[in-house]
């Protein structure tokens, strides 16, 4: 097997395995291929065979075509591969860039006309505290990076190092992050409360996996 090829079992293996394909990087140490271009070079390959798809600005940009369903495997699931691929984020560290490598967990396929344009990311719901508008535990949130949303809107913050989607109020210098849960209290925050808060982006859509 020539080596074009054990590096598409390899992709194969790693989003059937866990669920995510691997970066150019891991590629390029599993198969002791020091540079990254060497590493495209062989990826370019695979695509013009139809084997993959590749998805740029996205760390884990690969996604595997089946022969036959023109499906495309990714985030541990089939979907149509017509869509866009976007990185969903982990936890996310005070200070670090969103699209740092480290941060991205996997890649979920959404209808590109859910979201267009640039700095497109997914984080999964935690907890219960957005029911009320329908959201639930476990459901995906794209997002569009934002660091200035309207009120009213809801959005993904981070406040220290843990990400919360709530609805985006201001008065004035104080920051309200509301819940759509009457069990749940508001979140408010202003300049001289010392937390530290981060509006990563607005919520487009929510994707809910049955």
């Amino acid at each position: 097997m020539d080596r074009k090829s054990r590096i598409y079992k390899y992709i194969e293996s790693e989003i059937t395995n866990k669920g995510l394909p691997p970066t150019i990087r891991e590629i390029g140490r599993r198969f002791n291929i020091s540079s990254t271009n060497g590493v495209r070079y062989f990826l370019n390959k695979l695509e013009e065979d139809g084997l993959i798809r590749r998805h740029n600005r996205t760390a884990r940009g690969i996604s595997i075509v089946h022969q036959g369903s023109e499906r495309s495997r990714h985030y541990g699931d089939e979907s149509e591969s017509t869509g866009r691929l976007v990185p969903v984020l982990g936890r996310v560290p005070a200070g670090q860039p969103l699209f740092s490598e480290e941060l991205i967990e996997g890649t979920i396929l959404i209808d590109p006309k859910m979201a267009r344009g640039e700095g497109i990311f997914a984080v999964k719901v935690n907890g219960d505290s957005m029911t009320g508008a329908g959201i639930q535990d476990g459901d995906i949130a794209v997002v569009k990076s934002n660091t200035s949303p309207n009120n009213g809107e809801m959005v993904v913050a981070l406040i220290g190092d843990e990400t919360t989607l709530k609805r985006f109020v201001r008065k004035g210098r104080e920051v309200i992050l509301k819940p759509e849960n009457e069990d749940y209290q508001a979140i408010s925050l202003s300049s001289q409360s010392g937390v530290p808060i981060r509006i990563m982006g607005t919520v487009l859509a929510i994707v809910r996996k049955y």
